[in-house]
Parts: C-alpha cells; structure tokens; sequence
C-alpha cells in the first residue's frame, strides 16, 4: 500500500471517528436531556394529576385504577399539553351526549403510587399491588398532600415511553448525524487528495534522486516546497547530496593523485635516476619471465650487455660530470632504438644490459652493431671537443644455458674478449 493511500485513509479514519464520536456523544446526552426532562415534567404531572384525583374521590371506594385512569386521560397525556380550567373550577366529565374521551391507548409513563402507609397502589410494573415499598424507593417518594394531610407518596421510579414525536426527533437527530459522518468522509477523501498529491510529489522526487545516486549520479536536487517538515526533508537531502558529491569528488582526486604517486614511485623503484633506464632488479625479473616464455614456447631470445670504453679515464680526464652526461646520453641512444617488447637497463656504472625477445642471434647482432656505430657516431665534440665515446657489447642467444641469468653470464665473457681484441666492437657465439 502506497503512503499516499494510508495517509487518505488515516484522514478518513480520523474525520469518521471524530464525527462518530462528536456525534455519539451529542446524541447520548441530547437523549439523556430530553428523557430526564420529560421525566420531570411528567412526574410533576403525575403528581398534580394524583393530587386533583385524591381531592376529590377516596381510591380504595373507586377501586383506584379505572376511575384514575380516565381521570388522567381527561387531563391529557402530560400537564401543559391543554389549558388549565378557570380558577376555582375544577375540570369535570364532558356533559351527556357528548360522550367520554377516547381512550388513546397507555399513557407514555408509569409511576409508582403508594398510600400513606406505603403500601403500593400502583406498581408500575415494579411492584404488585399492596406490596410494601422498600426503604430504598420510599427515601425519594414525594408526598400527596390534600388539606393539609399526607394521603399518598408518588415515586419517581416508572417507565417513560417516548411519543410519537420524540421519536421522530430522535430519528432526525440520528439523521443529521449519518448526514455528517458522510460529509466527514466526503471532506476527508478531498483532503486526502490535495494534501497526500503534494506530499506524494514530494516523496517521488526523493526517491528518484535516491535511486539515481544508488546508480552513481550522486549530485542531486529536489524542489523545496514550503516550509513544513517534508520541506526540511527535501533541502536537509540537497545538502546531504551536494555535500556526498563534493566529498567524493575530492576522495576521487585524492584516489587518483595516490594512483599517480603510487606510479611514479613503482617508476622510480625500477628505474634508474640518471639514464631513466629500467634498473637492475627490474632487467633480472623481466629477463627471467622472458626466458621462460621463450623456453616453454620454444621461441628464440637474445640478450646483451654492453660497456663503455674506457669511462675511468673520461671521468678522470673530463670529470664526473662529462662522465654522467655521457651515461644520459648513451642510455638516451638506447632507448630510443628499441621495440616496445625489448627490455634495456642500465646495469650498473657504465653497463647496459639488453633483452631481445623473438630474435635470433644474427638479428641482435647486427642491431647491436648498428647501436655501437650510433654511438661511436655522435658528436660528442659538442659535450667537449677532444671527447670520444665508444661501446663493447657481448650477445648470446642460447636458450641451454638454463636461465636468463647463465645467459647473461655467457654474454658477459663475450664482453670481455670485445674488450681484449680492441674495443668498439660487438662479439657473440656463433
């Protein structure tokens, strides 16, 4: 059940229950009213009526009930209800010819009649006749004075019928109230509508906003209505996204500018300062990985290492930083003399160190011959005018000596008989 639906029926509830309760209440106490009302009037009546009779007739010598009961019937149902007769003159039977009064059926109530000795004259239905009227109901008798003496007590204890007339008012009454709990719940339905259709548009905004930051967008905006507690809802959820959206874009800045630095410090980590060159602990990782793919493959791979001729006497004689500019430069020559899958590092001091993956002896050598020239090649004048710089390199490409490390073993000896036959020249296995 949607909340726009409870709330039109909290409202309909609520308006039904107070109008039924209003209602009730209104009607219970009008009812009680107009009974205890009536009573009053008719136990005066009564009274009055039981008074006039006792002046004039004795109730054992008429035998108390019919000759009472037409006399009540001569003066109306209830005293008021016919003009009283001129002073002095006492109310007398209709002349003959003229007939009795109809009988108009039981009076609309019924008292209780007790003689002086409270011995019960008429019982009303809640005592038998000459039975003795308890204490109790004896307390709240009133007493039936004619001439000055006590003849009778009249108890307020009887039944009141309603008339014909009472009912119809009654019956209105309860009339006006079912007009009432309608209207309540035509009005509370109306009301349901209008409030529970902004209340509703309201939630729906929320809600969407919620499941669009639940997929990601979490910057969102909800219209503001008014000033009540949905109201402070909407723009208490606008800060709350403004604020989740600023909060991670700066976490998404700071993820990323760590991601950054993490990289540069990977970078720097298996780099080398001064060439830029992949370091030594990165070359003996990749080379180990690639020679075991070459093995298990069964694809050829090259590696080399080269030195720098006599770089003891260029920092001696041109000073470290010749030295170091050469070092820059040579590495510089290397690089940019490389495939994308060709791995170069500087070794350590003037010693570079190349792997050739998926190329065979012959290839390797004669690229390291062409990166020799190149370097023998630059003009190193221009670093300083009596400088010249050269390279010995030793390539092997055997794959049995067992691992990248044996390989580079063997390429290193190679070096070492470039060095011993002049310098500047490339020497590998056939």
């Amino acid at each position: 059940m949607s909340l726009r639906t409870k709330f039109m029926l909290a409202l309909l509830l609520t308006g039904l229950a107070a109008v039924a309760m209003v209602g009730g209440l209104a009607y219970a106490g009008m009812t009680k009213k107009v009974d205890s009302l009536r009573r009053e009037r008719a136990a005066e009546h009564f009274h009055a009526a039981v008074t006039a009779y006792l002046a004039q007739y004795d109730w054992k010598a008429n035998h108390g009930k019919e000759g009472f009961d037409d006399f009540m019937l001569s003066r109306g149902p209830l005293a008021g209800d016919r003009p009283p007769p001129p002073d002095g003159e006492r109310r007398r039977p209709p002349p003959p010819g003229e007939g009795r009064p109809e009988r108009r059926g039981e009076p609309p109530y019924h008292f209780i009649l007790a003689d002086q000795d409270y011995r019960v004259l008429l019982g009303a239905g809640v005592y038998e006749h000459g039975e003795l009227l308890p204490e109790a109901a004896r307390k709240d008798a009133r007493a039936v004075e004619v001439q000055g003496r006590v003849v009778a007590y009249v108890s307020p204890e009887g039944v009141i019928t309603p008339s014909k007339q009472e009912l119809q008012y009654l019956a209105a009454m309860r009339d006006a109230l079912w007009f009432g709990v309608s209207g309540a719940a035509v009005l509370a339905l109306v009301l349901g509508v209008l409030l529970s259709r902004g209340l509703g548009r309201t939630l729906g905004h929320l809600t969407g906003a919620v499941r669009a930051m639940h997929g990601g967008s979490l910057l969102q905006r909800v219209p503001v209505e008014g000033k009540d507690e949905v109201a402070e809802l909407a723009a208490a959820f606008n800060a709350m996204s403004e604020k989740l959206a600023r909060t991670h874009e700066e976490l998404s800045e700071s993820h990323h500018t760590i991601l950054t630095q993490a990289e540069q410090m990977r970078e720097l980590s298996v780099r080398d300062a001064l060439t830029k060159l992949h370091n030594r602990r990165h070359f003996d990782e990749q080379a180990s990985s690639l020679f075991s793919h070459a093995v298990r493959h069964k694809r050829p791979l090259s590696v080399v290492i080269g030195d720098i001729d006599f770089f003891k006497k260029i920092n001696d004689q041109f000073s470290h930083a010749t030295g170091d500019v050469v070092l820059r430069q040579v590495g510089e020559i290397l690089r940019g003399h490389m495939r994308l899958s060709d791995l170069v590092a500087r070794y350590g001091g003037e010693e570079f160190v190349i792997a050739f993956p998926e190329t065979e002896l012959p290839q390797a050598a004669a690229l390291c011959d062409k990166l020799r020239a190149m370097i023998e090649a630059f003009p190193w004048h221009q670093v300083h005018p009596e400088l010249k710089v050269t390279m010995s390199m030793g390539v092997y490409a055997d794959l049995a000596a067992g691992t990248a490390e044996a390989m580079l073993q063997k390429a290193d000896a190679l070096l070492y008989r470039a060095k011993e036959t002049g310098r500047n020249r490339v020497c590998f296995a056939a």
